[in-house]
């Protein structure tokens, strides 16, 4: 939400939001494990333990920080 509200603002973010809350082909995923795979900026891994719990087809980023997944075995969720 961050990212969309630094380019959007916050009203137009929240309305957003919203819109995508209400859309019947986004699923909710919840991760129960936390790989920790990428330390130089831990807050990303939220993306990836999402992206492996949801068997997700790609991760779409342009954040250099998710390249240290092409050398990790652990995850077969292409960049």
């Amino acid at each position: 939400m961050k990212i969309v509200t630094r380019y959007l603002g916050q009203r137009s973010a929240s309305l957003f939001m919203e819109l995508l809350d209400n859309l019947s082909n986004v699923e909710y995923i919840t991760q129960y494990f936390k790989w920790r795979l990428i330390e130089t900026d831990p807050d990303d891994n939220k993306f990836v333990d999402c992206a492996i719990a949801a068997n997700a087809e790609y991760l779409a980023t342009e954040d250099n920080h998710f390249q240290v997944l092409s050398h990790i075995s652990k995850t077969q969720v292409p960049i």
